[in-house]
C-alpha cells in the first residue's frame, strides 16, 4: 500500500442490478464504506437497459393473490430447461429459495416496489414445475425526481420509456404499440416518470445516497490487486489504487463486445453477432479473475439467451453501433432464411433459435440470415426503428422486390428455394399450424412475439402481398453467457480446487450460468444477479 491509496471496506466493479444490490446490502448490514466503479458513463449496466423483468417463484405476491408455487416446483422447471446432463437442482434449488428473500429484503430497506407482471406465462408451459402467471415480477413507475442529481442514467435504445410491460400486454401486446396508451406514455415522459430498468436501478441509487456508498462513472477497473492469494483491491484506469478491506465484488457483464471471447466461447464468427448489452461489457471481469486462478463454468452456446437481432441505421449508443432485437420475425406476414433460401427455425420462440446458429463443423455456409416480410406485414407492424407504413431507407434493407425470385436475386439465394418455402409457409399459416418448427405453439411466444388479433394464430401470416422484403439478420446477445465464473453459496469466486478466492465475489452475467444450464427463461438474469448481490453483500458485511 501507498500512502496515496484510497481504502474502502468493499468495492464494487459493476454497476448492475446485482453490483448496486450487494453495496446496499453490505452498507446496510455491515455498516461498510462501499465504493461502487462504473466503466461505462452512465449508471445502471446492461440490467439498466432491460425490460427489469425478474423471474421469482413462490414470491409474496403471488401468495398473497392465492397462487400455488414451491422452490420444489421451481427447481424442478430449471432442472429440465438446463437438460439431463447439465442441470444442477442444488444450484437452482438454492437461487429459487433466495431469490423471494432478496427481492422482500429490498421492498423493506430500499422500499422498491415491484409488481407481478399480469398475463404472461413462464416460457415452458408444458415442462415440470412450469406457471402461467405470477413469477415474473418488475418494478412499479418512480419518479425521477427521487433519484439523485448525480446519477446518470441512460435512456434505453432498446425498450420504451414511460411505460410497463403489463401495461404492454394489457393494450394488446409487446409488438403491437399502435394499440398502447400513448397519452398515458407520452404523460409520465413529462412529468419525469421513469418505468423498467431506469426505475430498477434508480430505487437502488435513491436508498444507496443515505448510506456511506460511493457510486462513480467513467472508472473502468483494469485490474485486482492482491496480497498473496487474496484479492485486496483494485486498479482504477491504470492510474489509481483502490483497497477494500471486506472484499472485491464484480458485476461486469459478459464479453459480448469482445470478438475474442465471442469467438472463444459462442463458437460463432463475431462479423456475424452483435449485442443489446452495454458496450463495455467486454469481459474485463472474467479476465481478472481468470488471472488469479479463478474457474470457468463453459456450457456449450447452443442455448442461452440468443436471438435475431437487427442494426438500426444511423443510431448508436454510448459510441457504438445500435442493434436490436428482433421479435419482430414471430409476427404474421412474415419468416427467416437462411443462405439457402430456406427456414430453418420457429421464428416466433427465440430459446429454440440459439440451437441453430450453432455450427460444430465451424463452416457456418447458412450465414447470413435475412427476415422476409411482404407488404400486408410493412403496413400493420413496425420494425427497427420505423413504425407501421415507414419509409425504409436504402442502408436498413437488405433487398426489396415486385417478386420473391426479384427478391432472391438481390440476397444471392436460390430463387426456387425461396418461392418453394414461402409458398409451404403460406400454407401452413393459414391452417395456423408448422409441422416443420412448430411455430405459434407456445404460449408466451403469442403473447411476447405475436399479434392477438390475428387468427388463426397469433404467429403465422401469409406472405403474398408485393413487394416483398428482406432485413439482415444477426445473431444477438444481451449480456448473458454461456461462460462465466463459479461463484458458491455466498456469490465467492471458486478456483480451480473449487475453493473461494479470498477477497473475490461475483454476481450477475460474469458467472457461469449453473441454474439453468443450456436453457433460459426471461427474469432469471436479473433476479439472480439482484439475488446472489444480496448474498454475497451479507458476506461482505459479516467480514
Amino acid at each position: 500500500m501507498t500512502t496515496s491509496d484510497a481504502e474502502r471496506d468493499v468495492v464494487v466493479v459493476g454497476s448492475g442490478v446485482g453490483g448496486m444490490a450487494g453495496a446496499l446490502t453490505a452498507a446496510v448490514e455491515g455498516n461498510c464504506s462501499v465504493t461502487v466503479l462504473e466503466k461505462a458513463p452512465v449508471l445502471g449496466g446492461s440490467s439498466g437497459l432491460s425490460g427489469a423483468q425478474l423471474w421469482v417463484p413462490a414470491n409474496h405476491h403471488m401468495q398473497e393473490r392465492g397462487i400455488d408455487d414451491s422452490p420444489e416446483q421451481a427447481a424442478a422447471y430449471l432442472s429440465d430447461l438446463a437438460g439431463s446432463f447439465y442441470e444442477n437442482p442444488d444450484a437452482a434449488r438454492w437461487f429459487v429459495e433466495h431469490a423471494s428473500e432478496a427481492v422482500t429484503y429490498f421492498e423493506d430497506v430500499a422500499d422498491l416496489s415491484v409488481q407481478i407482471i399480469e398475463g404472461i406465462p413462464d416460457y415452458h408451459t408444458h415442462s415440470p414445475g412450469a406457471k402461467d402467471e405470477g413469477r415474473y415480477l418488475e418494478p412499479q413507475p418512480l419518479d425521477s425526481a427521487e433519484i439523485p442529481d448525480w446519477a446518470e442514467l441512460p435512456d434505453s435504445p432498446h425498450l420504451p420509456g414511460g411505460v410497463t410491460t403489463t401495461e404492454i400486454l394489457e393494450w394488446g401486446g409487446a409488438l403491437t404499440p399502435g394499440s398502447w396508451d400513448w397519452d398515458t406514455i407520452q404523460q409520465r415522459r413529462e412529468d419525469g416518470i421513469v418505468t423498467m430498468g431506469t426505475a430498477l436501478i434508480g430505487y437502488f441509487l435513491r436508498e444507496a445516497e443515505t448510506h456511506d456508498i460511493d457510486v462513480r462513472t467513467d472508472a473502468g477497473v483494469t485490474g485486482l490487486i492482491t496480497d498473496g492469494d487474496e484479492v485486496v483491491g483494485v486498479e482504477v484506469n491504470d492510474d489509481e489504487r483502490i483497497l477494500a478491506r471486506s472484499g472485491v465484488l464484480l458485476n461486469t457483464g459478459a464479453y459480448d463486445w469482445n470478438d475474442a471471447m465471442v469467438e472463444n466461447f459462442e463458437g460463432t464468427p463475431s462479423e456475424d453477432v452483435v449485442s443489446a448489452a452495454v458496450p463495455t461489457a467486454t469481459g474485463d471481469g472474467l479476465r481478472m479473475a481468470a488471472l488469479e486462478g479463478a474457474k470457468l463454468g463453459v456450457y456449450p452456446p447452443v442455448g442461452g439467451a440468443k436471438g435475431f437481432f437487427i442494426a438500426v441505421p444511423d443510431r448508436e449508443f454510448l459510441g457504438a453501433p445500435l442493434y436490436r432485437y428482433c421479435y419482430n420475425v414471430g409476427l404474421p406476414h412474415a419468416l427467416a432464411i437462411n443462405s439457402d433460401g430456406e427456414r430453418f427455425c420457429d421464428e416466433s420462440f427465440y430459446p429454440k433459435q440459439a440451437s441453430e446458429f450453432y455450427d460444430p463443423t465451424g463452416e457456418y455456409e447458412e450465414f447470413p440470415y435475412y427476415m422476409v416480410f411482404d407488404e400486408t406485414y410493412h403496413e400493420k407492424y413496425g420494425i427497427g426503428n420505423y413504425r407501421p407504413g415507414a419509409d425504409y431507407p436504402e442502408e436498413f434493407l437488405a433487398g426489396k422486390a415486385e417478386t420473391l425470385a426479384g427478391l432472391a436475386d438481390q440476397l444471392d439465394v436460390p430463387a426456387d428455394a425461396l418461392e418453394s418455402t414461402v409458398s409451404q409457409f403460406n400454407e401452413y399459416a393459414r391452417e395456423g399450424t408448422d409441422p416443420d418448427y412448430g411455430r405459434g405453439e407456445n404460449e408466451w411466444a403469442h403473447v411476447w412475439c405475436g399479434d392477438p388479433d390475428h387468427e388463426p394464430n397469433p404467429n403465422m401470416g401469409e406472405l403474398d402481398e408485393p413487394p416483398y422484403y428482406a432485413v439482415r439478420l444477426y445473431v444477438g446477445l444481451s449480456s448473458m453467457s454461456n461462460t462465466g465464473l463459479v461463484t458458491d453459496r455466498a456469490g465467492r469466486v471458486e478456483d480451480w480446487n473449487d475453493e473461494p478466492i479470498d477477497g473475490l465475489s461475483a454476481t450477475g452475467s460474469v458467472t457461469a450460468p449453473v441454474e439453468w444450464g443450456v436453457g433460459y427463461q426471461s427474469g432469471c438474469q436479473n433476479a439472480r444477479s439482484l439475488t446472489y448481490g444480496y448474498l454475497a453483500g451479507l458476506d461482505l458485511a459479516e467480514k
